[in-house]
C-alpha cells in the first residue's frame, strides 16, 4: 500500500511538472544600412547600457537603503534589552532584515528597441515551441516555430 502510495505521488508531480508546451520568442534584429542609421544604433546601445547600469545601481541601492534600515532597527532593538536579557529568546538581525522587493521601473529593453527601429533599423520576432510541443493539437516536435514571423 505504500508503495502505490509512492508510486502516485511520483505520477501525479511528474504529470504537473509538465503541464502543457512551453514557447518563447526570440527578436532578430536586422540593423540600417546607411551608416547613418549605424551610428545612431550605436548610439542607442549606448544608452541602452547607460539605462542598464541606471537600473542595477537604482535595485542595490534599494537593497543597501534596507539593510541600513535594518541594521538601525536592530541595535534600537538590543538597546531595549535588559542587561540580564534571556540569550536564547533573544532575536537576531535576521528577524530585521527584510527581503526588500526591489526593482526598477527603467524600460531599458523596449526602450532600445524604439530607439532601434528610429534608426532605420528593422526588429522580428517568432515564438517557438521549446517543450512538451507533442501536446499541442497537432503534436508538433520541440524546436517548431509557432505562428506568423512578426516585426515589432
Amino acid at each position: 500500500m505504500m508503495r502505490r502510495s509512492i508510486l502516485l505521488g511520483c505520477l501525479l508531480a511528474a504529470g504537473l511538472a509538465g503541464c502543457g508546451p512551453r514557447f518563447e520568442t526570440v527578436a532578430s534584429y536586422f540593423p540600417p544600412v546607411s551608416e547613418a542609421g549605424k551610428l545612431c544604433v550605436a548610439q542607442c546601445k549606448q544608452a541602452q547600457t547607460i539605462c542598464q547600469s541606471a537600473k542595477e545601481l537604482a535595485i542595490q541601492t534599494c537593497r543597501a537603503e534596507a539593510t541600513t534600515r535594518a541594521q538601525g532597527e536592530y541595535q534600537a532593538y538590543l538597546r531595549t534589552l535588559p542587561k540580564d536579557a534571556d540569550k536564547k529568546k533573544i532575536k537576531t538581525f535576521s528577524d530585521f532584515d527584510r527581503n526588500p522587493s526591489c526593482y526598477s521601473n527603467l524600460t531599458c529593453s523596449s526602450d532600445y528597441n524604439d530607439c532601434y527601429k528610429s534608426c532605420g533599423g528593422r526588429i522580428e520576432a517568432q515564438t517557438y515551441c521549446v517543450g512538451n510541443c507533442k501536446e499541442m493539437v497537432p503534436p508538433m516536435p520541440d524546436g517548431s516555430a509557432v505562428g506568423p514571423r512578426t516585426t515589432l
